[in-house]
């Protein structure tokens, strides 16, 4: 395993994955720095209509 990369993706929200997705298959190495949520909020609450009915009850009971 090395250090060095060739692309260093920050944020792994569904831009980054995509970004990196497309590094690697282009032959070239990447990172991905995601302080959070792989895969961003998306993913977890705001987009999918489901999660998004979800989100208040949760932040409700916090």
């Amino acid at each position: 395993m090395t250090d060095e990369f060739d692309v260093v993706v920050v944020g792994a929200g569904p831009a980054g994955e995509n970004v990196a997705g497309r590094v690697v298959r282009g032959g070239l190495s990447a990172a991905v720095v995601e302080e959070e949520l792989a895969g961003g909020e998306c993913s977890y609450w705001a987009c999918i209509p489901s999660k998004a009915l979800l989100r208040p009850v949760e932040l409700a009971a916090e």
